[in-house]
């Protein structure tokens, strides 16, 4: 299966809000996704999906600083999990990190979540601390952190 990644565009949000919710348990909402959107720059939301038929695959939001970054929210919807497709968007996102000039990369993750554990631990980011009652749910955090590039 083909597929692409893309900026995120404004007909998106409907579909973004609803998958976060499925996902992630929660969303920032639609007009707060517009908002980034069209005025944050330091915001980054992308979106793939399948080639052919343009079916929605999974999204990533992002948030770029100078050489900073924080992958912010990741995810594969359930039918298209176990295809490797978490791997191929990461790896995406880390080529184009370094191509712009990132060089520290960080991220949360929930102390339940193994299979996103492994992955980031694959690519090379270390659990640097864990952050308390992170989430809705009073589930913690891990706190994980990538070195890129070049100094």
């Amino acid at each position: 299966m083909e597929v692409i990644i893309r900026d995120m565009h404004i007909s998106d949000i409907n579909m973004i809000a609803k998958y976060d919710l499925i996902m992630l348990g929660e969303t920032m909402g639609e007009d707060t996704i517009k908002e980034h959107i069209e005025n944050n720059n330091l915001m980054k939301y992308l979106v793939m999906e399948t080639k052919a038929e343009n079916y929605f695959i999974g999204q990533m939001s992002l948030w770029i600083d100078e050489d900073k970054a924080q992958i912010n929210n990741f995810y594969i919807i359930k039918d298209f999990q176990k295809q490797k497709l978490g791997r191929k968007f990461l790896e995406y996102v880390l080529k184009h990190f370094e191509s712009i000039g990132i060089n520290e990369i960080t991220l949360e993750v929930k102390k339940s979540n193994e299979i996103a554990i492994n992955l980031y631990e694959a690519y090379g980011f270390k659990q640097v601390s864990i952050r308390k009652n992170y989430y809705p749910n009073g589930e913690d955090a891990y706190l994980m952190y990538l070195r890129i590039g070049s100094d």
